[in-house]
């Protein structure tokens, strides 16, 4: 009898040593502080070795070397033969931490079986932190000093090269990129008051990106996500951003597809980004919540996307198809702002004196995304076969090359870049070319250009990039600023379809 006493307690201390390998680090210090990337690394091997579930991967490495890991949760056995693929990759800048906690907090879940049902449906890649060095010292950039997330067009960093691998390989039908926002700032303190929402959500806002997408996001995504937060006791916005309402407009992110939400949804993936709020020191200061907002926010967004699986997938194979079977002559934005709509915000904040909850009128809202600027759809641009630098371009985004493309019959026009001008939109300072069009005539461009065809899943893209005039072209990234010189031809030329010069 004492001997079966005996060995069943050690049973029930096996086990629960076993539940408490699956704890994430940061849990079992009660959040003193955040898991650093070896502790990542580890426990994320320990979480897949646990479950039948799980599987982990090596991305690549890091500017200094630390592998990035990334988890796959998928079921042998599932219902849909078309599973929603989600990718959910987090800490990009280094010094937010709380997204890398509740990717922790996911993980451990799944390894102890839970949230099984999204999986007959749904197949899942983690990526806790792709900026290790980053969080190992609590850094916005990388060890190279790069923006991670403005470094999806050029990637110039390892980590954003790994992630877009992944990309192409999983082709993810949803995205979601976690951030943190930080709100304790001193223009904010001397106007009286703070955003202090615990996770906003922001969904895509460039007009080239699917509208089935953007309404999918916009009209049943994000309700969902703030009805679960408000049930949890979590504050949600519609992720906004500028100034303090006195001293600038009030508008919704970026338009820019340089980041890690717009770059996927301009291929076609429903993708959101979530900007939790950081502490006052930028580190831990109320890690616990702000993490379990963000894990609270995903559970919530997990569950909308195994409700709605089917619709989700065929809204985000549909945008891919429509790109590929894109038609020349159609209207695409290169110019883009953001303009008030006549209505003013009503915005919740909490007062920096005294901590009440207060709420401001703000006159100076832009919520509308329209294009200032527009170009036809070409057939097909040309890309000089000695430049370089443009070709690895090519072959580092997959782009699609037409190396037997027959030119001849089809119009070719080159840009000349009469003067530069600058401009600010989005206040993103930019260079705006003043342009002509001139009849391209040769016969030997197809010996001297790669033919790159429009009608393929990059062709909002690549229409953004390679027009000379476009705020957001290669031309405006680093390295490539040398494709805009005044009185110089562009060096990207656009074939036409017949019949489109008189």
């Amino acid at each position: 009898m004492q001997l079966s006493k005996r060995l069943l307690f050690l049973f029930f201390l096996t086990m629960a040593s076993c539940q408490l390998s699956l704890e994430s680090p940061t849990l079992l210090r009660a959040f003193s502080q955040p898991a650093t990337s070896e502790e990542v690394i580890t426990f994320s091997q320990r979480a897949a070795s646990e479950s039948d579930l799980l599987s982990i991967e090596t991305l690549g490495q890091s500017e200094t070397g630390i592998p990035l890991v990334a988890i796959k949760a998928a079921a042998d056995a599932r219902e849909s033969e078309t599973p929603l693929r989600v990718l959910i990759f987090a800490q990009q800048h280094g010094n937010e931490q709380s997204g890398k906690e509740a990717a922790l907090l996911l993980i451990s879940d799944l390894a102890k079986g839970k949230h099984a049902h999204w999986f007959s449906n749904m197949e899942l890649w983690i990526v806790p932190h792709i900026n290790p060095d980053g969080s190992d010292e609590n850094q916005r950039r990388n060890a190279g000093g790069i923006d991670l997330n403005r470094d999806h067009i050029v990637q110039l960093a390892p980590e954003t090269r790994a992630l877009h691998a992944l990309f192409r390989s999983e082709m993810p039908h949803v995205t979601i990129d976690i951030h943190e926002y930080q709100p304790f700032r001193e223009s904010w303190e001397e106007f009286g008051a703070y955003k202090t929402f615990d996770v906003q959500v922001g969904v895509p806002t460039n007009p080239n990106v699917s509208n089935e997408i953007k309404t999918f996001a916009l009209k049943e995504a994000l309700p969902a996500i703030e009805d679960h937060l408000n049930g949890k006791g979590f504050s949600f916005q519609n992720y906004i951003v500028g100034p303090v309402p006195t001293q600038g407009r009030t508008r919704h992110s970026t338009v820019d597809f340089d980041d890690g939400r717009q770059s996927f949804a301009i291929l076609g993936s429903i993708a959101f980004i979530y900007e939790g709020i950081n502490g006052r020191d930028g580190f831990v200061e109320n890690l616990e919540r702000r993490t379990y907002g963000q894990y609270e926010a995903l559970l919530a967004m997990l569950e909308f996307l195994h409700n709605n699986s089917q619709r989700a997938t065929l809204i985000s194979e549909n945008a891919r198809q429509q790109l590929k079977e894109s038609t020349p002559g159609e209207k695409v934005a290169i110019r883009i702002e953001h303009f008030p709509d006549g209505s003013p915000l009503l915005l919740p904040l909490t007062s920096s004196k005294t901590g009440a909850d207060t709420l401001v009128v703000v006159e100076n809202y832009h919520p509308l995304v329209k294009p200032t600027l527009e170009v036809t759809r070409p057939k097909a641009y040309l890309v000089p076969r000695n430049d370089s630098l443009l070709v690895s371009f090519l072959h580092l985004h997959d782009i699609k090359i037409l190396e037997n493309a027959e030119i001849k019959g089809s119009p070719v026009i080159a840009y000349h870049i009469d003067r530069i001008d600058m401009s600010e939109d989005e206040e993103l300072p930019n260079r705006f070319p003043r342009v002509t069009t001139r009849a391209k005539e040769g016969q030997n461009l197809s010996e001297e250009y790669l033919y790159i065809p429009v009608s393929q899943l990059h062709s909002n893209f690549l229409v953004s990039l390679f027009e000379p005039q476009s705020m957001l072209g290669l031309a405006q990234r680093p390295g490539f600023e040398y494709l805009l010189e005044e009185r110089k031809e562009f060096p990207i030329l656009r074939v036409e379809p017949v019949n489109t010069i008189k």
